[in-house]
Formats: structure tokens, C-alpha cells, sequence
């Protein structure tokens, strides 16, 4: 008797906790828990992580230059031109105008829209599955990640035109085809890649609906046709942007013939890089939920219908596969467009490196097909759903620990980086005529020293005679030798950098370098 007391007093506290989930579950209280869980670590990582790369910091000088004008009221259609689409950076600036803090200003509103991306996931996984549980594992995993906490507190729009894609594919996954292309306007005015939705979104209104809006089509040529205006306008070339893109590749290639072709180290470095920041998992499930689709287009049934049928195909499908298909065929075309335009670039070699932030559009777009995936194997293949959940943990862990890694790393890599920097600004007078020689973008950056005091491997002959005498010319006090195939004096005088030697009249002052990720970098300065 004691022993089913003790049975049904367990029963009911069980009862009585899954009553009072349910009940949180139900109230509003959710989202702005899900808001703190998501912003709090990349608030905080916005003040405290530096920038992931060194583009942040180019980022950083425009907001900079942007915010100044905006506040003064002399801001011009122009000064919107860049190497970049304008939309972060101009939205960074106004918020640092109310700031006033241009490094911090572009790393909080990546934040935000980190955090943001954490929602859209949640919500988005939810509508496909209608599986809370799903839907909040998805969350925690993303909002957990710390490659994404790590591009979140960065000043950079990978995160942020990954919030606008989501979004745009919430939207679509709403019916809501009007504010999907405003979101997917706002994507074509921060990264390129996303004028593709030009063609993607009325194709997937075409196939849900069987029409296509004019409305959303003209909104979302809107974005290159600003851009190209604006081009014209500051430059008298509506395609300035894209050859001073091509120059910059084709310098790119120059400095470095080791990734101007493919080699074997290289193809592996980076198809590493482009799976652990994806995440193995989700990239398995985002090719099983595909081939599902696939096979359900072939699927004898007793009816014909489909969701292919308004662009003339005959599909056999019974009414829930159709269901099925028409559910997580969105997510899959936003996931295999984005991953086909990454891998066709590094094929050609316009991308001719795979950064770990490539991955990330990839990661968020897959969440939810993972969690889709999983519970259709649970539902279809009971028998091996149990193993199929301990392998997603194991993977998803086994790659979280590789970007934690990779984190710490890229940490150890700035602070040896604002070692130098540091010293570079504490020693180097800006009012004399001298300048600095310095291949490292963040060191210049960092140092808080005038851009036009630098000068680097792109300005000098790699030639060692000639090199030396180019220093003498320019009038170089400090040369900074950093240990990289691109850098011009670390390979003509890479032994000399290795044991702290001279190099011509210059004399090995400091060293800064940094075991993991290995990071060397040395100080000389002209003799007196």
C-alpha cells in the first residue's frame, strides 16, 4: 500500500509539472524569456569578445564617418557608396549618434539582431513542427552556439543579413508575401548574395499559390536598383562597386598564389571549416529532408495532387505527404540556394576561401529542417529515432566544442594583435613625417594611428634589394612583420624575423605571438 502511494504521489507531482509547463508555455512570458536567454550572452559579448575578423574594424571607420555625418546634417546620397551595401552600416550610425561610441555602436546592433535570429529560429521551427519541445531545442542551440554568440558581438553583417533572411522565410512560411520582400529588400541592401531572392521568392509564391505577386516583385528590385544608382551617382559608373570588388580579388590573388589555385591541404582546410560551422548534423538532415522530397514526388498514391501541379507537373502524393512537402519545401530552397551560391563561388574561385561565418546563414536556415527531419523519423522509423537523437547530440556537441576552440583562439589572436598595436600607438609619433610598414588590418586599426601613416605588401616590390630601398624612400620607421604567405617581408626575410635578427638597418624591438590559434608577429624599428 505504502509502495502505490508512493506511485501515485509521483504520478501527480508529474502531472502537477508538466501542468505548470504547460501553463508557462501558454503565457506571454515566453518570448521575453527566450529574448534574455538569446541577448544576454551577445549584449554582454558585445562589450567584452573582440571582433571575429578584421573586416569589423573597416566596418567599425565607416559607422564612424556615417554617424559624423548624419549628426552634422551633411550626409549625401553618396556617402552611402561603398565596398559594401550600406544598410548595417547606415543603421549602426544612427544608433551611434544616440551613443556615441562608433566600436561599440555596429557590435550592439549585431547583437540585437543575433538575438533576433534566436527568435526567428524558435518561430519558425514551430510553425514546421508544432512541436514546442523541438522548437526550443532549436532555440537553445543556436542561442548557445558559440560561433554565433562570437559573429553576434562582431561588427559585421553576417549576422545581421542572416536575421533578414530568416525572416524573410518566416514570412513566406505566414502567407505574408508582401512583408517577406520587404525583409528581403532589407537582406539586398546588406549582403548581394540575397538579390537572389529576386527569383526566389515569386518561384515559391508560384508554387504555394499558383500566382505571384507584382507588388513584392517590384520591392525586391528595388535594392539593386538603388544600389546601382547610387554607384552612378557617386561614381559616374553604376557597376564602380563590383569592379573595385574584382580589383580587390584579383590583388587578393596576386599577393596569395597558394589560394589562387586548388590544392588538396586547402580543399580539406576548407571544407572542414564549411561543416563545422554549418554543423554536420544539419547539413545530414537538410540533405535527408531533401531526398524525401524528392521521393515523395514518385510516390505512388491513390491521388493526384501536388504541390508541383501549377507549374504542370503531375505528381502522385497522398494528401498528408502533400502536406509534408509543401510545409518544409521553403526552407529547403532557402537552404540548398544559399549553400549552391556558396559552393559555386569557391568553385570559380570568387570566394576563394571558406571563413567559418560562411556557415552560419547555412546553420540558421537548418535548425529548423533538423528539427523536421528528426521528428519524421520518428514518426516514419520509430525504431532508429533513438539512435538518430544521440548521434544529432553527439555531433552537435563535437562540433560546439571545435568553435569554442576556435573562439578562445581568435581571443588569443587579438589580444597578440593589440599587444603591438598598443605599442605602435604609444611609440610612434603621428606628427612626424615617418611612417609604418604593416600588412595586419586589425594591428592598423587598433593602433588608432592615421591610415594614411601605413603602408603595406600591396604599395612594395618583393624584391629584397628594391624592398629595402622602398623603405628607405618612403621614409619607413617601424616595419611590422607578421608571419603570413602575403606578407612581403616575412618572405624575404623569414629567417631573420624567426630569430629576432635584422633586417637592413632595422633592429627587432618587440615580439608578440600567441601559441593557439599561432599568431607571430615582430616589431623593428630603424636604427638612430
Amino acid at each position: 500500500m505504502q509502495l502505490l502511494r508512493s506511485h501515485r504521489l509521483l504520478v501527480c507531482s508529474q502531472d502537477s509539472f508538466f501542468a505548470k509547463m504547460n501553463q508557462f508555455w501558454n503565457r506571454r512570458t515566453i518570448w521575453p524569456a527566450l529574448l534574455i536567454v538569446a541577448g544576454a550572452p551577445r549584449i554582454v559579448g558585445a562589450f567584452f569578445l573582440p571582433n571575429a575578423f578584421g573586416d569589423a574594424y573597416v566596418y567599425i571607420r565607416d559607422i564612424g564617418t556615417l554617424s559624423t555625418k548624419i549628426s552634422t546634417g551633411s550626409l549625401r546620397l553618396t556617402d552611402l557608396f561603398g565596398f559594401w551595401l550600406p544598410l548595417y552600416q547606415f543603421l549602426s550610425a544612427i544608433v551611434n549618434v544616440l551613443i556615441k561610441n562608433g566600436f561599440y555602436s555596429g557590435k550592439l546592433v549585431a547583437a540585437l539582431f543575433g538575438a533576433g535570429t534566436c527568435l526567428f529560429v524558435y518561430a519558425i521551427t514551430l510553425r514546421l513542427t508544432a512541436d514546442r519541445r523541438a522548437a526550443l531545442a532549436m532555440f537553445l542551440l543556436i542561442a548557445l552556439n558559440p560561433l554565433h554568440i562570437f559573429y553576434s558581438a562582431s561588427a559585421m553583417t553576417d549576422v545581421p543579413h542572416a536575421f533578414l533572411v530568416v525572416a524573410v522565410l518566416y514570412f513566406i512560411l505566414s502567407g505574408n508575401w508582401i512583408v517577406a520582400a520587404i525583409f528581403g529588400a532589407l537582406a539586398g541592401l546588406t549582403r548581394v548574395e540575397s538579390w537572389m531572392l529576386i527569383a526566389l521568392i515569386p518561384c515559391l509564391q508560384l508554387i504555394r499559390d499558383r500566382r505571384v505577386s507584382l507588388v513584392a516583385i517590384v520591392i525586391l528590385i528595388l535594392p539593386p536598383v538603388f544600389w546601382f544608382y547610387i554607384s552612378w551617382k557617386a561614381t559616374g559608373d553604376a557597376f564602380a562597386c563590383f569592379k573595385q570588388r574584382q580589383e580587390y580579388h584579383d590583388w587578393l590573388m596576386t599577393m596569395n598564389p597558394s589560394i589562387a589555385r586548388f590544392s588538396l591541404k586547402q580543399i580539406m582546410s576548407d571544407t572542414a571549416t564549411l561543416l563545422v560551422s554549418t554543423d554536420i548534423a544539419v547539413l545530414v538532415a537538410c540533405c535527408v529532408a531533401a531526398w524525401f522530397v524528392l521521393r515523395s514526388l514518385s510516390h505512388p498514391a491513390i491521388r493526384e495532387r501536388g504541390v508541383f501541379s501549377s507549374l504542370g507537373l503531375r505528381v502522385r502524393q497522398t494528401k498528408s505527404e502533400v502536406s509534408e512537402v509543401q510545409s518544409i519545401l521553403a526552407p529547403l530552397l532557402f537552404f540548398f540556394a544559399f549553400l549552391a551560391l556558396l559552393i559555386g563561388a569557391y568553385l570559380t574561385h570568387q570566394q576563394p576561401i571558406i571563413f567559418p561565418r560562411y556557415g552560419l546563414i547555412l546553420f540558421t536556415l537548418g535548425l529548423p529542417i533538423l528539427a523536421w527531419t528528426y521528428l519524421w523519423i520518428r514518426k516514419h522509423k520509430p525504431q532508429i529515432a533513438r539512435r538518430v537523437l544521440v548521434a544529432i547530440i553527439v555531433i552537435c556537441s563535437f562540433d560546439a566544442t571545435i568553435q569554442f576552440a576556435g573562439a578562445v583562439g581568435e581571443i588569443n589572436r587579438y589580444k597578440t594583435q593589440r599587444n603591438v598595436a598598443d605599442y605602435l600607438r604609444d611609440h610612434f609619433d603621428q606628427n612626424s613625417n615617418t611612417r609604418i610598414f604593416c600588412d595586419d588590418g586589425t594591428v592598423r586599426v587598433l593602433s588608432g594611428i592615421s591610415e594614411d601613416k601605413f603602408l603595406s605588401s600591396a604599395d612594395a616590390p618583393r624584391e629584397r634589394e628594391s624592398f629595402l630601398k622602398f623603405l628607405n624612400d618612403q621614409k619607413v620607421e617601424y616595419l611590422v612583420v607578421i608571419e603570413a604567405e602575403r606578407s612581403t617581408p616575412f618572405d624575404l626575410y623569414r629567417s631573420a624575423a624567426e630569430y629576432n635578427e635584422s633586417i637592413g638597418n632595422y633592429e627587432s624591438i618587440m615580439h608578440a605571438h600567441s601559441e593557439f590559434l599561432r599568431t607571430n608577429i615582430h616589431v623593428y624599428r630603424l636604427r638612430k
